[in-house]
């Protein structure tokens, strides 16, 4: 394929971008794809030095994926009348607003939360693997990846872990609303989920204002900072936000995983008998399989990218997959290698002030399922090879929504 004829707006690309990426990168770090109307950052140096930079490239950029008109206005009546119009925060927002967004939230991720969260992690993901285990195999994607998360976020955020079904439903929508396939009656049913889930984490808001509990969205809801408080349409974005961005991204990252092993059965038994190596093996499937595509920035200025002149007012989406197997950062990037000394340094979860705030969480659950899985079975692999799995087509999250698998326990 020309790669000026490579868009990413392809089924089959958003599949697998591994060798479009290859291609582009070949040509420079930056490409502009016509069909989307975005220009793809693709090398490791030029994404990093975007993510440090917030000033010259916001992080609020508005629509996106451009609807018609009238479609657009029917998303928005629906918002206002059954939801709330999402406003800026977190991913969404640039300093200072994104600084005193993050610092409401960030203590429920900081090193000292998790740690107290490992009992949670290390239970949960028990049950969930013996009871996958004991069935013998089948989805991993809907028996566990999926599941993980929603209770993990649940007993962050002080949401009740009996609703992680309705998570699962909410996070979909979320990220489905992405989706630029997506038909105008099936973007207004995706809206009206998301205002179910906007409607709940309200209610649960009301809740907590009127007792409060030692809990996240305890804490935000009553919050004052100079004598102001959220207002609601933040307090429900910054929920929205990190509801789904705790869910798919980490399921994705699980379902990456295990398909690097089951794929591997020597690298399966070099793990169960060393879990010393689970570390260095989860940093490396976060560079090779990086769960969240790309996102997006807007210049604010003219400016040079990569030789490339990019006008003010342009997008560019950061293709941290692309990245990440940049072979100026990591030599043989398209090798899988668990003992790769430099994979930490990935992208996957961006880089400067927007960091991931829940890259340890992530990292956390993904070390416990690993280990879990390797010492509860003697192997593990595709079943009906690679007819097993089936491959999400979002344009921001990567990686298997299928994994079928057959196993032997131990």
């Amino acid at each position: 394929m020309a790669t000026d004829a490579i868009s990413f707006l392809d089924l089959d690309i958003r599949r697998c971008p591994h060798e479009a990426h290859r291609q582009l990168r070949e040509q420079g770090p930056v490409y502009f794809d016509a069909s989307c109307g975005f220009y793809m950052v693709l090398g490791y140096d030029e994404v990093r030095d975007i993510c440090a930079d917030p000033l010259t490239f916001s992080s609020v950029t508005g629509q996106l994926l451009v609807k018609e008109s009238s479609e657009q206005a029917r998303i928005n009546a629906v918002f206002e009348e059954h939801g709330f119009v999402p406003t800026n925060t977190l991913v969404v927002a640039d300093p200072p607003l994104h600084t005193f967004h993050r610092s409401l939230v960030a203590k429920a991720f900081n090193a000292p939360a998790i740690k107290r969260m490992d009992d949670l992690i290390q239970t949960t993901v028990a049950r969930l693997v013996s009871e996958y285990v004991a069935k013998g195999g089948g989805d991993f994607y809907t028996d566990v990846a999926a599941v993980l998360p929603s209770f993990v976020v649940a007993d962050q955020l002080g949401l009740p872990s009996e609703d992680f079904d309705l998570f699962r439903t909410w996070t979909d929508a979320v990220v489905a609303e992405a989706n630029p396939d997506n038909t105008e009656e099936e973007q207004i049913a995706i809206t009206r989920t998301i205002c179910d889930l906007q409607q709940y984490v309200s209610k649960k808001a009301d809740e907590y204002i009127a007792n409060p509990a030692p809990c996240l969205l305890s804490d935000i809801v009553n919050a004052d900072v100079d004598g102001k408080k959220l207002t609601r349409q933040e307090v429900v974005s910054i929920f929205t936000i990190l509801i789904a961005g705790s869910h798919d991204t980490t399921t994705s990252a699980l379902c990456g995983a295990i398909y690097r092993l089951a794929v591997d059965p020597a690298l399966q038994d070099r793990i169960r008998s060393d879990p010393s190596k689970i570390n260095g093996f989860v940093e490396e499937v976060f560079r090779y399989e990086a769960p969240v595509a790309g996102l997006f920035r807007r210049a604010t200025k003219d400016v040079v990218v990569g030789g490339t002149p990019i006008p003010e007012g342009s997008i560019l989406m950061l293709r941290y997959g692309a990245a990440n197997r940049d072979p100026k950062m990591f030599p043989e990037p398209e090798r899988f290698d668990p003992a790769r000394a430099n994979a930490s340094r990935h992208l996957s979860f961006g880089h400067g002030p927007h960091l991931c705030i829940g890259n340890l969480i992530a990292r956390a659950e993904l070390r416990s399922v690993v280990g879990t899985l390797l010492q509860t079975t003697r192997k593990f692999s595709l079943r009906g090879g690679e007819a097993g799995v089936s491959w999400l087509t979002n344009f921001i999250v990567y990686g298997p929504n299928r994994i079928e698998l057959d196993l032997d326990p131990a």
